[in-house]
């Protein structure tokens, strides 16, 4: 079902009390596992910027994934502004309450303000306690969550969190703001990306859909097993994004950590990156430091455990060879470039932001070369378009670039590559 892989170099300069891994969580591809069931909370803004071609394209898209549902799936419909209202559900997919759905969108107009978290508890109450399917939210947006302070959204966030619903969050137009989204998509294991036209609503919820369908195991967890003295310092995410994350304890057994992944689909795949504080000993013997494990539910069956093989495991050895010890692992190489990648954009986005384009151009100048020679294609590419190198090999500003163009490189920081 898993394959889990330990990237490192086991061998540590004499006395040295700390180590970096990279533990790789792959779902095979072959996975014989047929799809989860799913719940799916359509939540749309209808906040009175959306009014006319947004709130338009808003319906045609629900209308699209309410018309793809099968009669297995539970649906419910939601619409925000300064509160919440239900526009069908929950129910069941079938042919009927489609159709009663549909025609209920119909009468979904804009107006008023954007409070977020309405809808997100909304869903949380309508589908929290199910624990037999995948569960998910499509969320839409055109603007800031203005129409309440934060940590009311965060609030939300870490309802759905809680309950196994993952958000993805899109952006319709430029005016929303990326670090909301991404908020809300990281902290439940979803994804956030922009929609730039409303015309292209309906095409990226359907896309979207047919890729939850695929959702196989739900409730996955990633357990940590570590011995006496072995403090995991931090965790985070490095692949597919960066997301910073807090190992969890077992109230049955202290020397267990738990991260939440949510739920994959064959061929998933996550990697994370481990700050250890480790215990000191003797040099000419392996220890062990990390024996990972995975636990998952299939179709709402019982929980089940899958212990990982040895090539999982985290070890350390001390050696007193200074080169060997000062090997850098290739994959923890990747991923710390990776970050500094990240870190690069979001520092030269606020100097954009203040006006400093001399900074700027040289923090997204730095980060190009990083992105270019780690291999991470997708931000290349994005990066193109904010910043060029002339022949010189110099690095300028685009001019020409727009808010679009800025705001998918926003909404896109963290996104990281594997290691080719």
């Amino acid at each position: 079902m898993f394959l889990i892989t330990a990237h490192q170099n086991p061998f540590l300069q004499l006395g040295r009390n700390t180590m970096q891994a990279v533990l790789s969580v792959n779902v095979a591809a072959d996975l014989a596992v047929g799809p989860a069931p799913l719940a799916l909370g359509i939540a749309l803004d209808r906040s009175g910027s959306m009014d006319g071609a947004k709130i338009n394209a808003a319906r045609a898209g629900a209308v699209k994934v309410v018309g793809a549902l099968d009669e297995s799936m539970a649906f419910l419909v939601v619409a925000f502004n300064d509160s919440a209202r239900i526009i069908y559900g929950p129910a069941m997919g079938t042919h009927e309450n489609k159709q009663r759905a549909i025609q209920a969108l119909a009468g979904v107009y804009a107006g008023n303000g954007t409070c977020m978290s309405t809808a997100l508890n909304m869903v949380v109450d309508q589908f929290g306690a199910d624990t037999s399917r995948a569960k998910r939210i499509l969320f839409l947006t055109d603007g800031k969550n203005e129409g309440e302070r934060r940590p009311v959204l965060d609030g939300a966030v870490r309802r759905c969190a809680a309950a196994g619903i993952s958000i993805n969050a899109w952006g319709v137009g430029t005016d929303w703001d990326a670090d909301e989204l991404r908020h809300l998509a990281d902290a439940t294991g979803g994804q956030a990306d922009i929609i730039p036209t409303p015309q292209r609503i309906e095409a990226t919820f359907a896309a979207a859909f047919q890729e939850m369908r695929k959702t196989a195991l739900t409730d996955v967890r990633l357990d940590l097993w570590t011995p006496n003295g072995v403090t995991i310092r931090t965790i985070q995410q490095v692949y597919p994004n960066i997301v910073p994350l807090t190992a969890g304890g077992d109230p049955a057994n202290s020397h267990i950590h738990n991260i939440r992944i949510g739920a994959l689909a064959a061929g998933d795949q996550r990697d994370y990156l481990l700050d250890l504080a480790i215990p000191v000993y003797a040099p000419g013997q392996q220890f062990l430091m990390v024996r990972p494990s995975v636990t998952y539910t299939i179709a709402g069956s019982v929980a089940q455990e899958e212990k990982s093989a040895r090539s999982g495991w985290i070890f350390a050895e001390w050696s007193p060879d200074s080169a060997q010890a000062a090997q850098l692992d290739p994959q923890v190489a990747h991923y710390t470039h990776q970050e500094a990648l990240a870190d690069n954009i979001r520092a030269g986005q606020e100097a954009l932001t203040q006006g400093d384009n001399e900074r700027a151009t040289q923090l997204l100048g730095k980060a190009l070369v990083l992105s270019e020679s780690t291999g991470n294609t997708q931000m290349t590419d994005l990066l193109h378009g904010i910043v060029t190198r002339d022949g010189n090999g110099t690095m300028r500003l685009n001019q020409g670039a727009d808010a679009v163009a800025r705001k998918t490189l926003a909404i896109n920081v963290g996104r990281t590559s594997r290691l080719k």
